[in-house]
């Protein structure tokens, strides 16, 4: 729980009732979200019905194997077919069960940025497919590395990707917010260059602005 201790740090502990997602439970929600028949998504898998039915209800576990040719033909990956890791699902714990859907969120703050799907990439770090992802499979809870780089690199609060406040743009562009992560990340040499070129006073003592 070091995430939500960091997170919300005048709170200490969060109690919250944790539900994990499982391997068969995202099977069963990815079947769901494609309407098809244990049969079509047995097809899909390369497996039979039988042995679908046994993951779904949690009486059989695949071999890592199978899950990563599972993953492949879903075209998501190993981890989040896998289910939730323990800070994940008490992040999910923590959404509230009425929020607007992810994706929805995640378009809204594009719109309001003024960025494309390309645009999106660059700014947030995800890749382009991942952006695409989240909008084309309609993405209905944000998994937590992603809502927490989208948070780290955009500067949005984790609780606009939970659905537990509006997003507010900022003065503050996304382009502004990229520049200044990439000075911080420049040798001394470079960021010299920079502050010399902007016509800014030189670093002093350990480069603190």
């Amino acid at each position: 729980m070091e995430f939500f201790k960091k997170e919300y740090p005048d709170t200490g502990y969060v109690a919250v009732d944790v539900t994990y997602v499982s391997f068969g439970d995202r099977l069963r929600a990815i079947r769901k979200e494609k309407g098809m028949s244990q049969d079509e998504f047995a097809k899909l898998l390369g497996t039979s019905k039988q042995v679908l039915s046994r993951y779904e209800t949690g009486q059989r576990i695949p071999k890592i194997t199978h899950v990563q040719e599972y993953a492949k033909r879903l075209d998501v990956s190993t981890d989040y077919l896998m289910g939730d890791s323990a800070e994940e699902a008490a992040f999910n714990s923590l959404c509230p069960k009425d929020h607007p859907p992810f994706y929805k969120i995640f378009m809204d703050v594009m719109n309001q940025l003024g960025v494309d799907i390309p645009g999106m990439a660059q700014i947030s770090g995800l890749t382009d497919r991942q952006v695409r992802t989240i909008i084309i499979r309609q993405m209905k809870d944000a998994p937590l590395p992603i809502a927490l780089q989208l948070s780290d690199a955009l500067g949005v609060p984790l609780e606009v990707w939970t659905g537990d406040r509006r997003y507010q743009p900022t003065d503050i562009t996304a382009e502004a917010r990229q520049v200044a992560r990439a000075y911080d990340k420049a040798d001394q040499k470079e960021k010299a260059m920079v502050r010399m070129a902007l016509d800014l006073p030189p670093m002093t003592g350990g480069g603190a602005l």
